[in-house]
């Protein structure tokens, strides 16, 4: 801890925000915690006492042109978002800085620091920091606010810690409290949890806990099943080839990685998805319908043999990535790149079609194309000349 304020003051924007003329600033929360912990953070929360929109405002001068500032009004905070995706959040103080400390989540967070003041810990939050606990400061605390319920195993999967027994007898006993959440809190939140290295024992101990199942629409039993059978699905994923590992962990959509967005489906088979309290995009929504849809159908039919396979990648389309690592089918990744490219661009195209058959457009060409393609995909047609050939016949046959 000596080396707190050289670490602090370090920093450009908190040598400004800790200007002499500056009092009653405080630095709090996750920044502190990652730095003591030697981890960087892409964001700095700052409680400041008096009028927040002009303390930000005069901040915002010095940095003219590299930010913008924002108002959350729900949240009753000041954002500043730097060009170089750093995020500063300030927040009014409203009493003492112990009574703020004592209104929050965790004793990890709930630690301040100011020039004037140094560390300010009084719910030895920077000891449970070093012993690496996930310890709650209240229960009111969750009854304020119940979406901190998750939060605890988000910091599982993010940190990788423990979360202390009382705590999560704390979630327990309040789980159903969580349906009183915002969606797109909830959302984001599990999110977050899905996008981390400790995601599965995360899972688990939110399971063992009953929590998942109070905003997931799903049996206890069915999401036990599919987070005892993640180390699978993982397994597949370690299988890829180089060139698809490296976009696993670029976003998807709504902050979650595609290797999140696996999870995501993962865990959410066998549910109702409209019946789920998680906000999502049309983009995941649709992935997760697609997916989940045809891995249904994997129970009665063989959607992989070749005589098949065709159809399956034209009704999956991006989804067949995805459909292909949660069944188990790595292996097809080649025969999928190989639809894509066929499906994309085929020995004749539209005009050149229309030429040789006659045909002017419509359902009949559409249902053409599609047969070529197959065709081709199941290497019955090889060359251009064979397409052109085998084109003239059919239009021999039609007249």
């Amino acid at each position: 801890m000596k080396n707190i304020r050289k670490i602090v003051l370090g920093n450009k924007i908190n040598s400004k925000v800790f200007s002499p003329e500056r009092l009653g600033v405080y630095i709090v929360g996750g920044y502190l915690r990652n730095l003591l912990i030697g981890k960087e953070s892409k964001d700095i929360d700052y409680i400041v006492r008096g009028d927040i929109k002009e303390f930000a405002a005069q901040l915002l001068v010095q940095k003219r042109g590299s930010a913008t500032i924002v108002e959350l009004k729900k949240e009753r905070m000041i954002r500043i978002v730097l060009k170089n995706g750093l995020t500063l959040d300030f927040t009014e103080l409203k009493g003492d800085i112990k009574g703020n400390l004592g209104e929050r989540d965790f004793t990890m967070n709930a630690v301040a620091w100011s020039p004037g003041t140094g560390t300010i810990d009084p719910f030895n939050g920077v000891k449970d920091i070093a012993k690496h606990r996930i310890k709650a400061i209240s229960i009111d605390n969750f009854r304020n606010d119940p979406l901190r319920l998750l939060r605890i195993y988000r910091f599982v999967s993010e940190l990788g810690w423990k979360a202390e027994p009382e705590t999560r007898k704390m979630a327990r006993h309040l789980r159903e409290e969580i349906r009183k959440s915002a969606s797109e809190r909830i959302t984001l939140e599990f999110f977050k949890l899905l996008n981390f290295k400790n995601f599965h024992n995360a899972l688990k101990i939110a399971s063992d806990d009953g929590l998942l199942e109070c905003f997931l629409s799903i049996t206890h039993k069915g999401v036990s099943e599919n987070i005892k059978s993640i180390p699978r699905l993982e397994s597949e994923i370690k299988k890829l080839p180089s060139k698809f590992k490296q976009n696993l962990e670029k976003p998807f959509s709504q902050e979650l990685t595609l290797h999140g967005l696996l999870r995501l489906e993962h865990v959410l088979y066998g549910s109702a998805l409209n019946r789920n309290r998680l906000r999502l995009s049309r983009v995941i929504r649709e992935r997760l319908k697609i997916t989940h849809k045809l891995l249904h159908k994997t129970k009665k039919q063989d959607i992989f043999s070749q005589k098949n396979l065709f159809e399956t990648f034209f009704k999956a389309k991006d989804s067949a990535f995805d459909l292909l690592i949660l069944s188990e089918n790595v292996k097809l990744l080649s025969q999928f790149e190989r639809f894509k490219k066929i499906w994309k661009r085929s020995f004749l195209t539209s005009e050149e079609i229309m030429d040789i058959t006659g045909l002017k457009g419509g359902v009949k060409l559409g249902k053409l194309i599609y047969g070529l393609k197959k065709i081709q995909f199941e290497d019955t047609l090889k060359t251009k000349k064979e397409t052109e050939e085998w084109l003239k016949q059919e239009r021999r046959i039609r007249h």
